[in-house]
């Protein structure tokens, strides 16, 4: 039973991926920043991909910006990661998003890859969102988001583990759940790291 599942899931994550127009991956290639980082390997859909920049000053916590891959294109040569940024819940390559910053590390969540999956689908269906500038706070089902919170939520909704380190109040996160807190947390495991 449980394997069928996955596979349903598999296909299902498939079909979004394919049915991505090539020109909207395409654009996020043109974007590229500043870093080079190895082409990380081994990597599975729902790991969690985080950055440090130097100019992200006002985010608490050594990370300051978080995504997490949905998938492989073969289409384009690249993972694909759904992220919130300012322009709302999109999508880029791995490539682009590691580029730019100067530390990068990826994170896999400790749990079962149907719930992994599940929550890759969850932050797809995210999809055009707002960005959610009240950090402040976190909500599993809002109509915007901001990184950290947009990958919490998404493993949160399917009924994977709270993946904030501080899930109460803190006096430096609020009730907020920040990049920091994600690669912090007991329920989230470093698989790759580099620093350029």
């Amino acid at each position: 039973m449980r394997s069928s599942k996955n596979v349903v899931i598999a296909v299902i994550t498939l079909s979004i991926l394919l049915a991505i127009p090539s020109g909207v991956v395409a654009q996020a290639l043109t974007s590229g920043g500043t870093y080079w980082h190895p082409t990380p390997t081994g990597l599975k859909p729902g790991d969690i991909v985080i950055g440090h920049g130097s100019l992200d000053w006002l985010i608490p916590g050594y990370w300051t910006h978080t995504g997490m891959i949905v998938g492989y294109s073969s289409s384009i040569g690249d993972w694909i990661v759904v992220e919130s940024d300012k322009s709302g819940v999109h999508l880029s390559t791995l490539t682009e998003f590691l580029s730019r910053y100067d530390t990068v590390a990826i994170l896999r969540v400790q749990t079962t890859d149907s719930i992994r999956l599940a929550a890759v689908n969850f932050a797809l269906d995210q999809l055009g969102k707002p960005y959610d500038y009240w950090w402040p706070s976190k909500q599993v089902y809002g109509s915007s988001y901001y990184c950290s919170e947009l990958v919490w939520a998404s493993y949160k909704a399917v009924g994977g583990p709270d993946i904030d380190a501080n899930p109460g109040w803190s006096w430096t996160y609020a009730y907020g759940v920040a990049p920091q807190e994600v690669y912090d947390d007991g329920d989230t495991y470093v698989i790759y790291y580099h620093s350029s």
